[in-house]
């Protein structure tokens, strides 16, 4: 059954429907979630709380075919709240982790996952978080400002700041200095 079907059945009701439609997004929502908060139990509260606030306004989703982005800016949200509330410091996950979640990826797509990662984490906070958003999450410049609350203009302008800082460091190879 494809998503446009599931969110449809759940929609009026079918759990059963929406169960699946979590399945399917399961793995992507906790590695959202963790890259955020880099702990596995804070990680899983996360995801719960989102699967919760999916569940109780996917009545408002209009569009069938944007749920899997509807639900990632649900785990987003939450996540940058959460950050918020526990005054941490916003850092994705670590090499390992990245690592694991390259799944079936030949070694040279892991090792530049790994580059890009690492060469991020060098990055100012303000950086960070639109460039995971951005790069890794494929948000919009336009969702990210509206997620973020700034205009449209500093998202910009701080994705062109970022790649600037990271075309030497990417350039030369990061993992091999």
């Amino acid at each position: 059954m494809d998503i446009e079907k599931l969110v449809k059945s759940a929609k009026r009701g079918d759990d059963e429907a929406f169960e699946q439609l979590i399945a399917l997004m399961r793995e992507k929502l906790y590695r959202t979630a963790y890259s955020y908060v880099r702990n596995e139990q804070d990680a899983l509260d996360i995801y719960q709380e989102s699967i919760y606030k999916a569940y109780t306004t996917l009545k408002t989703l209009n569009n069938p075919n944007s749920f899997p982005g509807w639900i990632i800016k649900i785990v987003v949200y939450k996540s940058i709240d959460f950050i918020r509330k526990d005054s941490r410091k916003f850092t994705p996950g670590d090499a390992e982790f990245f690592a694991k979640i390259a799944g079936n990826q030949n070694m040279e797509n892991v090792t530049y996952s790994m580059d890009l990662k690492e060469a991020i984490e060098t990055l100012d906070d303000k950086y960070k978080t639109i460039m995971w958003l951005r790069f890794y999450h494929d948000f919009s410049v336009k969702e990210i400002a509206k997620m973020l609350g700034c205009p449209e203009g500093t998202v910009k302008s701080y994705i062109n700041r970022a790649k600037k800082e990271l075309k030497p460091i990417l350039k030369e190879g990061y993992l091999y200095e």
